[in-house]
């Protein structure tokens, strides 16, 4: 493992031993290592990018649109954009500071170094739709490095390679009705085989660019140099918006919340508002397993963690935006209910299907596109928007006011729905149950309901919704907690413990000091925890094979335990906590802390809400304890 994320952001990588020229076009390695990879975002889709100069994931001209480069997923059918030296180096990335610009850096003998700057602007074609370009910038310093580049994409996942045409400015790689625009600034522009090729020698003070481009418009209009200064300001000014006071972040925790803060608008639709879980599909929850999950659509309940997340960092206009746009979703329906997951593009089913052409990322199979969890039931979504709308209540009293029919229809249907079972935020494919998860976010609802009927609607609906959100209180202690295990268990009808059951506190059905919160949290550290990193449950859920450790759920964790007081026990998970990020800052969704491997969709939504929740417990439990010091002292002075 290379250690904490904070100890190695921006910092340079050992030097390895450089050695001649490589006489054969240079390959970047076999994909094994999540840790690899940096994400760069126009805010329509996004690219994984290793640090050996490979672009290995991309889809275009959206998140779940099929994929352009799969290299991710199979070496040889997935197709990739290389740059790299042509003489041996060691390499490093870092994200240009306060941006989703990516730098990859390459070392080599006598002092010099290859840097590529990676980066999507954000431009619209003649229709005023999303017309995604990827820009690559090479410089050299301390001498001219002979450079290779490689363009082999392949369309539909892999399953269809390129034919070239020559264009005065450029090629177009194209499989109908697909295609690319492609162009290299420098060097001449070869077809070997199924890629394109290129061989320049970048000399210091010049550089040379890429581009890649979606449909057939060609060049951008715009220098490179220009788009990647506007891309530059955006970032940086997105990110130092925040409205939130910085006492309520520890100092040390500041980058580690700045970079959670910039993936998760990273994954943000710029059309709907709406969040991905993750820009990446079948990326294994265990090597050479079948848990491999497509995350590149929007799932309620994420999407409405993640505006949480950015309310705590200020971010506003984001969490109004997808509030919005789940309002529409409601509305879209009868009755008012919601899907649990939603395409961004498109209408129907996300229907779940296999990829039998691809091999998978460390040979995990199958490779998986859509997800059959959107056929679902799963009760806790409502509690989502409810808590978010409670949320901005206070931010925007007006949007709330504006919009309190939907969200009075949407109490109205959880009031119905409540008793049924549902298949849980975990979304186990095996017989609906009651998930005591599920029971808690219907309370949220309903109590969250009530209390904006107070200043939105009507004191009956107030005192009907809060008389039923108590009958739901009631089932959850009556019928979700069990005194012999002394702690809330996974579900009505199945004694197992679950780390969902610590938002029980997070969210107020009982306050931290319970010994029943209490009881819950100390039986979850032992039989849920390898040290900071807790398991979602160790339960039979349908699905064959191990998982890893759930890196929220072990955020959630820190925070309980800050919220309660434990501050020194808080942060002593965080800091282990934090070696299982990669050295850009970025979190996978599961770990596995005996091998200390990534795992999972990457990188994660879920991960990084978790990071910035937690930050935020840590503050402000430091700050009353601080405060608590100060009143001791004042009342016994020396």
């Amino acid at each position: 493992m290379r250690g904490s994320v904070l100890a190695t952001l921006g910092a340079p990588l050992e030097g390895g031993d450089a050695t001649a020229l490589i006489s054969e076009p240079p390959q970047a390695p076999t994909p094994n290592c999540l840790f690899d990879y940096g994400l760069v975002s126009n805010l329509h889709t996004a690219a994984l990018i290793s640090r050996f100069g490979s672009i290995d994931w991309a889809c275009m001209p959206y998140f779940s649109y099929p994929s352009v480069f799969a290299r991710l997923l199979d070496v040889e059918r997935g197709g990739s954009h290389l740059i790299c030296p042509r003489e041996a180096s060691s390499s490093h990335q870092r994200y240009l500071p306060g941006t989703n610009v990516l730098e990859t850096l390459f070392l080599l003998e006598g002092g010099r170094a290859l840097k590529v700057i990676d980066f999507m602007p954000f431009v619209e074609s003649v229709d005023r739709k999303p017309h995604p370009h990827l820009f690559r910038i090479v410089s050299a310093e301390g001498g001219p490095v002979p450079i290779h580049v490689r363009f082999h994409p392949r369309f539909e996942y892999g399953r269809h390679p390129a034919s070239y045409l020559k264009v005065p400015d450029g090629h177009i790689a194209r499989h109908e009705p697909s295609s690319l625009f492609y162009r290299v600034s420098q060097g001449t522009t070869e077809e070997r085989g199924p890629a394109l090729e290129t061989d320049v020698l970048v000399e210091p003070h010049t550089s040379a660019e890429v581009e890649i481009s979606w449909m057939e418009e060609g060049p951008c209009r715009e220098s490179a140099r220009k788009l990647f200064d506007r891309t530059v300001r955006f970032w940086r000014a997105w990110s130092e918006g925040t409205q939130v006071p910085a006492e309520f972040v520890p100092p040390d925790t500041r980058l580690a919340v700045e970079r959670s803060n910039l993936l998760l608008k990273a994954l943000t639709s710029r059309e709907s508002g709406a969040f991905v879980a993750a820009a990446t599909t079948s990326l294994p929850e265990w090597p050479g397993g079948g848990r491999n999950w497509d995350y590149r659509y929007s799932w309620i309940r994420d999407a409405a963690f993640s505006a949480n997340a950015l309310i705590l960092s200020g971010h506003l206009h984001e969490a109004k935006a997808f509030l919005r746009w789940a309002v529409r979703c409601s509305q879209e329906s009868h009755d008012g209910s919601l899907q649990v997951v939603y395409r961004l593009q498109g209408t129907g089913a996300l229907t779940e299907e296999e990829i039998p052409e691809l091999s998978g990322f460390l040979g995990s199979r199958p490779v998986r596109i859509g997800n059959g969890a959107g056929a679902q039931f799963q009760l806790d979504i409502y509690g989502t928007i409810l808590n978010l709308a409670f949320t901005m209540k206070d931010v925007d009293e007006r949007y709330i006011a504006e919009e309190w029919t939907h969200f009075r229809t949407l109490v109205e249907h959880v009031l119905r729905i409540w008793r049924e079972p549902d298949q849980g935020i975990w979304e186990i494919r095996g017989p609906p149950r009651h998930y005591v998860h599920s029971k808690l976010m219907a309370w949220v609802a309903l109590d969250r309901g009530a209390q904006l009927a107070r200043r939105f609607g009507t004191s009956g609906e107030a005192v009907r919704w809060g008389a039923e959100a108590a009958r739901v209180r009631h089932a959850i202690l009556e019928q979700g907690y069990d005194s012999a295990l002394g702690a809330f268990v996974q579900a009505f009808d199945r004694r197992v413990l679950d780390a969902a059951t610590l938002k029980i506190p997070l969210y107020g059905l009982l306050p931290f000091s319970d010994e029943r919160v209490t009881g819950t949290i100390r039986a979850i550290e032992r039989g849920l925890c390898d040290g900071a990193f807790v398991y979602r449950y160790r339960a039979d859920d349908g699905i064959d094979g191990p998982e890893g450790a759930f890196l929220l759920c072990s955020f959630w964790l820190v925070e309980c335990l800050a919220r309660s007081g434990e501050i020194a026990r808080a942060r002593r998970n965080w800091d282990e906590l934090l070696t299982a990020g990669s050295p850009l800052g970025l979190f996978s969704e599961e770990y596995d802390p005996r091998t200390r491997t990534p795992l999972g969709n990457y990188p994660q939504a879920f991960t990084h809400i978790g990071v910035i929740r937690a930050a935020h417990a840590l503050g402000l439990a430091e700050k009353e304890a601080r405060r608590l010091a100060m009143d001791r002292a004042h009342s016994h002075p020396e």
